[in-house]
């Protein structure tokens, strides 16, 4: 039996009715862009995270790039934040014209460390962009107050933790803003690409939908036009989420809770099975991990993977090498020992399969194969 990481297509069949009406009321509609799906999925979105403004755009990335925008960060600027992740974080902090520092993790999280984070700040730093590593929170109280002891503004990549929470407040309204990614491996899966940022400011939120709607008002293209033409305010981008997707996530939000509960009872299961046999990840007190990665991390990584891919088990090793140590980084001056405990986790993690498409069983036949593959 295989077991994958993803199975896009099941999780489609076990709720095709829903997405497939979706999918027809958008195009029997007519509206692809700027129709009623949108504001709609802002508001039950910013709903579910209990934020007060969400704001749909086209990916994680780009809820990375406007919020750093809205947030006036731009040249001269540094980003304090985490190599242990993808390219979209340092990309986001590289496209606004602002330089990214990287600082080490902590190592039971791996998420980034506090004392680090504020330690790196200088004259320069205008921003702070920690990243809920798998599912599980970034310290986000104390991110908050080095934010505001240092008059900082503060951005979440929570792409990876939707659902997670801190002293039972759900990521979303901690930060200036919270990104979110919808990509199709994630919590909530679009079919595709989208993504979100969720606020507390009207103001902020504002900003974020013009800079990424080719820099105009939403007003400009809903109800009673204000005048023929174009009327750009700033230089934004074309990244707002199209009608299609906000109707398809629409469809899968009220399945969160449940894919949420499914994360976390594998996440569970993983952990009984394989007590002893590797370094676990864990879940501080107080913070409520949402499992979008079970990530395991020992020494015998490319060993173990070879045995699970031999027995047509999938596994991953998100997110290594880390970021200052790849080619397009090369010329920032990272070298090897720069961050001990990001290359430490980076060269020992091993991502393995979890999520809806998966059953118990299942999990329990990869813990077995991991128990053979060290024995």
């Amino acid at each position: 039996m295989r077991v994958a990481l993803y199975d896009y297509a099941k999780l489609y069949r076990e709720h095709r009715e829903e997405i497939d009406a979706a999918i027809a009321r958008v195009l029997e509609s007519g509206q692809f862009r700027w129709g009623e799906e949108v504001p709609a999925f802002e508001e039950e979105f910013a709903n579910w995270v209990d934020a007060r403004h969400a704001v749909a755009v086209g990916s994680g990335t780009a809820a990375l790039t406007v919020a750093l925008r809205a947030l006036g960060v731009g040249p001269g600027d540094e980003v304090i934040t985490v190599a242990n992740t993808d390219l979209a974080g340092s990309a986001a902090i590289s496209a606004v014209g602002a330089s990214v520092v990287w600082v080490d993790i902590d190592p039971e999280s791996r998420c980034i460390d506090t004392t680090a984070c504020e330690a790196a700040i200088t004259p320069q730093t205008r921003a702070l962009l920690p990243v809920d590593m798998y599912g599980h929170p970034s310290d986000m109280i104390e991110m908050r107050r080095i934010a505001d002891g240092h008059g900082l503004a503060l951005v979440e990549d929570a792409c990876l933790a939707l659902g997670a929470e801190i002293d039972g407040r759900r990521l979303g309204s901690l930060a200036d803003v919270t990104c979110f990614s919808f990509s199709s491996g994630k919590h909530l899966g679009a079919i595709g690409a989208a993504g979100a940022c969720t606020t507390q400011d009207a103001a902020l939120a504002d900003r974020v939908r013009r800079l990424a709607s080719d820099g105009q008002a939403r007003g400009r293209h809903y109800g009673t036009k204000p005048g023929l033409g174009l009327h750009h305010e700033t230089e934004g981008h074309n990244q707002q989420m199209d009608e299609m997707q906000a109707a398809i996530l629409r469809a899968k939000l009220p399945h969160l809770d449940e894919t949420l509960a499914v994360r976390r009872a594998q996440a569970d299961r993983y952990t009984e099975r394989l007590a002893g046999l590797a370094d676990l990840p864990g879940q501080k007190t107080g913070l409520r991990h949402a499992w979008r990665n079970y990530v395991i991390e020992l020494d015998q990584r490319d060993a173990l993977a070879a045995h699970l891919f031999a027995r047509e088990i999938d596994c991953n090793a998100l997110y290594s090498p880390p970021m200052h140590l790849q080619p397009v980084y090369k010329g920032l001056g990272y070298a090897v020992g720069s961050l001990p405990r990001t290359e430490r986790s980076c060269n020992r993690l091993l991502g393995l399969p979890l999520g809806p498409h998966l059953s118990l069983h299942q999990i329990d036949i990869v813990a077995e194969e991991v128990r053979a593959g060290l024995a």
